[in-house]
């Protein structure tokens, strides 16, 4: 063997050695990671990446036409890998975040058809460039955030429900104080009760409020009947008032909202009934 054909076969162990030593490193990297070549074909595909998608390596090395986008999207599309290599502003824009900086491209998706459910995403992937600064392909991150996303969509719920309770009981004091005034008419009670509910609730979801009472209908300002409606009954010395509540879309806090239009309904039966024996 001459000193020349000695050398190549050094060097190329030397990189078969370091091809193989990289791709166990990726292997166990405990973000889901996979490796392209610039011809779109799967060269490295780590344990997370077969936890995370339930595809074995042997299933998916050497695979081309876009065969790693199938577990996220149930078809065979450009990903985040694939706007690593070429940009494509059709697909950039399909992510609910989309950042490249240097080359690099950070992302959050929902991708449907992973799991039961979808799952959130956040990756990252970037170029993969040769000693001479050559692209030779691409590599993904992926990391599975879904838990995390339901974990904020829960806390800012929390704090939307403090918020409604905090308009509620602010809405609920200022109906009292107004309707215990013992100069008030009983129809003005109706009205001004409307006002306060108008003002106090129109926020995320406006509503229109009605009261009937004694054959009379009172209606909030700009009144509009809509399906989404919450009705309360109580009887008023034998006779009946009805409060509706109308909604301008369906909202998850109308069952909540029911006690607190009880609690304004007592309030109003009390100070009418008070007014009706004193007047006799």
């Amino acid at each position: 063997m001459s000193k020349k054909e000695f050398d190549t076969n050094i060097t190329e162990e030397f990189f078969q050695d370091l091809e193989h030593g990289l791709k166990e490193v990726i292997n166990f990297l405990p973000d889901a990671t996979f490796i392209i070549n610039t011809k779109g074909q799967v060269i490295a595909w780590n344990k997370s990446m077969e936890e995370l998608t339930n595809i074995k390596q042997e299933n998916i090395i050497g695979k081309d036409n876009y065969a790693y986008s199938v577990p996220f999207y149930n078809e065979r599309r450009p990903i985040l890998i694939d706007l690593a290599l070429e940009k494509q502003k059709k697909y950039e824009e399909k992510y609910l975040q989309f950042e490249r900086i240097n080359g690099t491209l950070t992302s959050e998706v929902f991708v449907p058809h992973l799991g039961e459910r979808g799952a959130f995403l956040w990756a990252k992937a970037r170029p993969l460039y040769d000693s001479e600064g050559k692209i030779t392909g691409a590599i993904e991150t992926i990391r599975d955030i879904t838990n995390i996303k339901l974990a904020e969509k829960k806390l800012r719920n929390s704090k939307a429900d403090l918020k409604e309770k905090v308009n509620e009981l602010s809405c609920l004091h200022k109906i009292i104080k107004f309707i215990k005034n013992p100069n008030i008419p009983i129809d003005d009670i109706f009205l001004g009760t409307l006002d306060h509910i108008k003002a106090g609730w129109d926020g995320p979801h406006p509503l229109s409020a009605k009261i009937t009472f004694n054959g009379t209908e009172y209606k909030s300002e700009d009144f509009k009947e809509t399906p989404y409606h919450t009705r309360h009954i109580i009887s008023i010395n034998d006779k009946e008032m009805v409060f509706d509540i109308y909604y301008s879309e369906e909202t998850e806090y109308i069952d909540d909202q029911k006690k607190f239009i009880k609690q304004i309904a007592d309030e109003i039966k009390a100070v009418i009934e008070f007014k009706l024996d004193w007047l006799g």
